[in-house]
């Protein structure tokens, strides 16, 4: 017995989402903002797809997450740096805040700098390239769409008991876990999406407007970690720049809210049927879309919540049925 189609598909994406990202990966002198911000995301992306494989090969799984993780925390601190700056821009704070703020950015932005150097850099394309390969190596025999299908209903329901506790109360660190199985669902749903296109890639743009709106709120939350610090502010200055960061994530965690009441009022054994459905009778079948180079995945543009960044996901396009 071969590969079901729907787990070879899954499998050559996470593929080539791994080479991706070791294509991006940015050394010394390539540090941008937008290529950090985009290794982020692709490292994301690869770990929403290795959770596709939990439930059905389980250690293997699990180590490729493990060391995606090691990999994503290396731009981790200089991509928080990036973020506190912008949103310390957008909030436009006097020079009182803002001064020693971005003196204090900047000095961390340097030691980042000296810390992730070439050789870092170098090992992390290398430990990618690796990784791919040995995620080419799985064996799928005997894993089916049904397991794919679990591993999704598994991200929904963690999303939602996350949501429903997160929402229950006042912690910043539940919203931002919740943000994560977002993320993974919204990834997972993308690419899958080819079973029935209009309605999962309507719902995984739905919880990328979800995923940014948490964002926004988790951004402020670490912009307001770095002022109390790192960030050098008398007691005056930081009252006044908390005072501000409270109110602008008021209105996101209700905005949040209201977005994850829609998005996750389905039971998860109802999303797990009507997921099973889809895949069962796909509008656009997988099997001939297996191994496809990243190269040949296009961009597809995802509509982002009205004061959020734009963001462009890569998405493998299946070929149509006859």
């Amino acid at each position: 017995m071969g590969v079901d189609a729907w787990p070879g598909y899954c499998q050559a994406l996470l593929a080539a989402s791994v080479r991706a990202a070791a294509q991006q990966f940015p050394g010394r002198g390539h540090a941008a903002p937008e290529r950090i911000h985009d290794v982020r995301k692709t490292l994301k992306e690869a770990r929403a797809l290795a959770r596709l494989f939990l439930p059905s090969i389980g250690e293997p799984a699990r180590v490729t997450i493990a060391a995606l993780a090691v990999i994503r925390r290396r731009v981790g601190r200089a991509r928080d740096l990036d973020v506190i700056e912008q949103r310390l821009l957008r909030l436009a704070p006097p020079p009182e805040v803002a001064e020693p703020l971005n003196k204090a950015i900047a000095r961390e932005r340097a030691a980042a700098g000296r810390a992730h150097g070439g050789f870092a850099a170098s090992a992390s394309r290398a430990q990618l390239n690796a990784m791919a390969r040995r995620v080419e190596a799985w064996d799928l025999r005997g894993v089916c769409a049904d397991d794919i299908v679990e591993a999704v209903a598994r991200t929904y329901t963690q999303a939602r008991r996350r949501g429903r506790h997160a929402f229950g109360g006042e912690d910043p660190a539940a919203l931002h876990a919740l943000r994560s199985r977002v993320v993974d669902l919204r990834y997972q749903l993308a690419a899958l999406s080819g079973a029935w296109p209009a309605a999962l890639n309507a719902q995984a743009e739905e919880l990328n407007a979800l995923r940014d709106t948490l964002g926004g709120f988790n951004d402020f939350t670490v912009l307001g970690t770095f002022a109390v610090e790192r960030g050098g502010l008398g007691p005056e200055a930081l009252g006044l720049l908390t005072e501000r960061l409270e109110a602008k994530q008021k209105k996101l965690r209700r905005r949040a809210e209201t977005e994850f009441a829609r998005l996750f009022a389905e039971t998860p054994d109802a999303f797990a049927g009507r997921l099973s459905a889809y895949l069962e009778r796909p509008m656009e079948k997988p099997a001939l879309a297996a191994r496809i180079p990243t190269e040949a995945m296009p961009s597809r543009a995802k509509r982002s919540h009205p004061g959020a960044e734009a963001e462009t996901v890569r998405s493998a396009k299946l070929p149509r049925r006859p």
